[in-house]
């Protein structure tokens, strides 16, 4: 009995280790199970959220937001304001208190201390933001302030493109004048989606939508128990699928924006976790210790939404994601047949008459993660063998002709570019081996030199012609 209790445990670790080993993941992904599959999908999220330093990450954000929440509100409360002009101001004043109620719960839990309420920390902050709003509204502020803030605004967004593009692995930022329409449309919108998702079911606005629904009593009580959630998730799902400087499909971007949004309810729902810091900061700091508070719930509230967009990441990529590690664990040789892969296959597509393919595309043609994919293009085009297209999609594209470019200039630029070759000792055997090795490399490169980006290509068709022509043979025959 007992002897089997011991191989049952060591199987278990077995079990364990094999799921939590990257090495042979990417060989061992059509071998295992659904469930195992599930689990090890999991298991690479969170190896990836940790190595994108998503928490330092998460850091940076909410002290960025701290300066710009102030502003984006205002332009959202302007636009609710629109909506919701019946109500006066008191509306607008209860669903900020909504935001500040799901962004920093912890505020709820502030206990009594020096005469203090425990209500007070988020009613505090409430009003301040309040009234921060209502000067930027009347022009108290003066321009300059009013353009320092916007800048403040624009500038968390920038911040969050990088953070999300440094998610997807993409490098190159959209141009400026892109960016400021597409931030503008998020000022504009996203604060109003929130505020109206939260305040959802509190808002008299829909009063007559929430009295028609009301004739079905369990029927209304479910929707809008979850609409709030349906609406923040939503409202995150565009923001993955639009602020990555890349194309994200709207299903992954759904799975990632409905993870954000269950973990944002679920810290709401579990803000009790909170109890021992905020009793702590109530008594070092008093009444400032809202301060602390709510910067530890924007903190949290950065966390899910860069874990949803590494879900995000991960759903879209789920084919490959198993195989990120071996992007990692590709060895010079590996790289550089990697590189005669994609340019090969841009060569083709380009052949063909057919537009730039993106890096996407390019990654799933060839049968690469994405991510080994971008760093080699990145390589290729810092080379200029390589040109980035500008577009509705990003996509890349040989930048010579085909017979200009040949095997050994792909090849050198995966040898030569990111580093350095060192001298060592300066001893005779230094020259020897210098010898030798140049030697190598002399013949190496005639052969790769004689054989042009023109010839793979071109060999490459009539290889699919010819497979083309058989199985059609085949076909006749049968």
């Amino acid at each position: 009995m007992a002897e089997n209790s011991k191989l049952r445990l060591e199987h278990l670790k077995h079990e364990a280790e094999n799921l939590l080993r990257e090495e042979d993941a990417w060989r061992l992904a059509e071998k295992q199970s659904p469930g195992k599959r599930f689990l090890h999908f999991w298991v690479m999220v969170f190896r990836h959220f940790i190595r994108n330093r998503c928490l330092i990450r998460a850091s940076a954000l909410a002290y960025t937001t701290m300066l710009a929440l102030v502003p984006m509100l205002a332009v959202g409360a302007s636009v609710a304001v629109s909506l919701l002009k019946k109500q006066g101001e008191k509306p607008i004043r209860e669903l900020i208190d909504k935001v500040v109620a799901y962004a920093a719960p912890a505020l709820d839990l502030q206990v009594k201390t020096d005469g203090i309420d425990g209500g007070f920390g988020r009613e505090r902050v409430v009003s301040e933001i309040t009234n921060y709003i209502q000067n930027i509204s009347s022009g108290a502020i003066g321009v300059t302030g009013m353009i320092a803030l916007i800048l403040a605004a624009i500038q968390m967004l920038r911040t969050i493109e990088l953070t999300f593009n440094d998610i997807w692995g993409v490098t190159r930022r959209r141009p400026i004048a892109v960016s400021v329409v597409q931030y503008w449309a998020v000022i504009t919108l996203g604060p109003l989606i929130l505020v109206l998702a939260l305040g959802l079911t509190s808002s008299p606005y829909l009063a007559k939508t929430m009295s028609i629904l009301n004739q079905w009593p369990l029927l209304s009580a479910f929707l809008f128990s979850l609409m709030p959630f349906f609406l923040l998730s939503f409202g995150f799902s565009l923001f993955y699928q639009f602020m990555p400087n890349t194309q994200v499909q709207f299903s992954a971007a759904v799975i990632g924006g409905f993870t954000a949004g269950f973990l944002w309810e679920l810290n709401s729902l579990l803000n009790t976790l909170y109890a021992s810091k905020v009793v702590t900061y109530s008594k070092i700091y008093g009444g400032l210790g809202m301060v602390p508070i709510f910067l530890l719930g924007i903190y949290f509230s950065w966390v899910f939404l860069l874990f949803g967009a590494q879900v995000a990441y991960a759903y879209q990529n789920r084919e490959a994601y198993l195989q990120e590690k071996q992007a990692g664990a590709v060895n010079q040789a590996g790289r550089e047949f990697v590189a005669l892969r994609l340019m090969t296959f841009l060569g083709i597509r380009f052949q063909q008459g057919e537009p730039p393919p993106s890096p996407a595309q390019i990654s799933k043609a060839v049968g690469v993660p994405t991510r080994l994919a971008t760093q080699i293009l990145a390589q290729l085009a810092q080379a200029g063998l390589v040109v980035e297209t500008i577009g509705k999609q990003p996509g890349f594209s040989p930048a010579r002709p085909l017979d200009k470019i040949s095997c050994a200039d792909i090849i050198n630029v995966l040898r030569t570019s990111g580093g350095f070759v060192p001298e060592t000792a300066p001893d005779p055997v230094r020259q020897v081996v210098r010898g030798g090795l140049e030697k190598i490399q002399r013949a190496e490169q005639t052969v790769a030199a004689e054989t042009t980006l023109l010839s793979l290509v071109t060999a490459a068709l009539q290889q699919a012609q010819a497979g083309d022509t058989s199985t059609a043979q085949q076909a006749q025959k049968c």
